[in-house]
């Protein structure tokens, strides 16, 4: 008996056990994708070796991240703190943030929401002294 493997049905399992490499999980709500995420994880590092800190793992909502999170602390314990679970966003600044002067980025760069960026917007208008003939919203959109 595999505890890991036993409770996830034939499709899930393939894919746990898939040959070890980029993996894409493709399915709909409610179908066992963060199951299948975890346990693979989970599989990688018990039966193939894999160390936590070369696992990256990527979903769209922080909401999925810290469930995985939670998932894999229980089935791989204390060693799931080293894994790399993010949201796409979160990735993307982190990697941006330990690489970005490769791209010319300065260190302490900011990176601006909607709203945050709607205000600039307003706030250089202003400081040109806009006519009114492009408001903030059209330069936001532009």
């Amino acid at each position: 008996m595999d505890a890991l493997l036993d409770r996830l049905n034939p499709e899930q399992r393939n894919a746990v056990t898939a040959a070890p490499g980029p993996l894409l999980i493709l399915a709909g709500a409610g179908s066992g994708k963060t199951r299948v995420l975890t346990h693979r994880v989970a599989w990688l590092l018990r039966d193939r070796g894999a160390r936590p800190e070369t696992i990256v793992g990527v979903t769209f909502t922080n909401k999925a991240a810290e469930e995985m999170r939670q998932r894999l602390a229980v089935l791989v314990g204390p060693g799931s703190g080293a894994l790399n679970l993010h949201t796409f966003h979160a990735l993307g600044a982190r990697l941006l943030r330990r690489h970005g002067a490769a791209v010319g980025l300065p260190p302490g760069f900011g990176i601006l929401d909607d709203d945050d960026s709607l205000a600039l917007c307003r706030e250089a208008v202003r400081t040109a002294g806009g006519d009114g003939s492009l408001p903030a919203a059209e330069l936001h959109a532009f």
